[in-house]
């Protein structure tokens, strides 16, 4: 079995672009492309941010082959067709990387802690995760913001609805709802806003409670940038938490809860998102869907590592170009 040393994760170093360097230039990543025919000179030779930025722009070329999305959601996503070979060494490159095994907090107070939404796996087991953290004395926060949007189900997720105990709920938002309030034990909320929109992103919604203890918990549905093509994205979902909910100010400590195979990429956004402009300290964990909601166990294969690994190297190249603009 292949074995690689772990990747230090990006943001966590003193230079964000000698960072994005060292993971887009690491051996896991180098012996991953040449197991799919590319070549080693699509890495460059140097550290600087104009060569790091070319590097990422051919790496982003090269890993659309490993695009089995399409512009379709992740559980309507396509399986590559991989040699025994291929799959072993893309599931020792994720592991290298940062998407495989979750790291805890490396603090244990932020000033915000905020659970990304999405299918509805996610929209269960990572409020439950963030309760767990806060219950357990790991982390603490003054309020907490379950991030999401009005996107309706696809695929199988009516039937995890239904398996999850939640069969009349068809939306993201509703299943992002429902799983903050069983995990945090919360009521009625204390306070609603929102606009609907015709438009495909043009509806967003604030639900906020409190729980007995006075921590406050949001859950929102963010609108999208551009709300009459699309709904929004990641990006779009961290700048509107920062102007709208959370009124971000440098220095603050902010805490992202996903799933471990999103770790880099969200990293990647929330560092552009959050931390550049508003000059934020951001770090994201994971979790294991299985390992807090057993029954909402998730296994993923190389097709799904690689999707996600194109992903983050598409997060670093917005994230580098951001960089070298400030």
């Amino acid at each position: 079995m292949t074995v690689f040393a772990s990747v230090p994760a990006v943001g966590t170093g003193q230079d964000l672009t000698g960072d994005i360097a060292a993971w887009t230039g690491s051996e896991p990543l180098r012996r991953l492309v040449a197991a799919f025919g590319g070549s080693d000179v699509l890495f460059g030779d140097d550290r600087f941010g104009d060569e790091v930025a070319r590097r990422l722009e051919r790496l982003d070329a090269f890993s659309d082959r490993w695009d089995t999305r399409r512009g379709a959601e992740r559980n309507l996503a396509a399986t590559l067709d991989l040699t025994p070979d291929q799959e072993n060494l893309v599931l020792a490159a994720a592991r290298a990387l940062g998407l495989v095994h979750p790291v805890p907090p490396s603090r244990a107070r932020y000033d915000h802690i905020f659970v990304l939404g999405g299918l509805v796996r996610a929209c269960l087991v990572r409020p439950a995760y963030a309760a767990e953290l806060i219950r357990s004395g790991t982390v603490w926060a003054p309020v907490v913001t379950a991030l999401g949007g009005h996107r309706p189900f696809g695929g199988d997720e009516p039937e995890l609805a239904r398996r999850a105990g939640i069969p009349a709920i068809e939306e993201e938002y509703e299943a992002l709802d429902a799983g903050t309030r069983h995990a945090f034990g919360l009521g009625n909320p204390i306070a609603q806003e929102g606009a609907t929109s015709d438009l495909p992103g043009g509806t967003w919604s604030v639900r906020t409670y409190e729980d007995p203890s006075g921590l406050r918990v949001n859950v929102a549905a963010a609108p999208s940038s551009v709300p009459a093509e699309r709904r929004a994205n990641t990006a779009d979902t961290y700048a509107w938490f920062a102007s709208h909910l959370a009124r971000l100010e440098k220095g603050q400590s902010l805490l992202a809860v996903t799933t471990a195979i999103y770790v880099p990429a969200q990293q990647a956004a929330a560092l552009r998102m959050l931390a550049l402009p508003f000059g934020v300290a951001v770090e994201t964990v994971g979790v294991i869907p299985g390992d807090v909601l057993p029954a909402l166990a998730q296994p993923f294969g190389p097709s799904q590592y690689l999707q996600e690994i194109r992903s983050a190297i598409r997060g670093y190249r917005n994230l580098l170009a951001a960089q070298l603009r400030n």
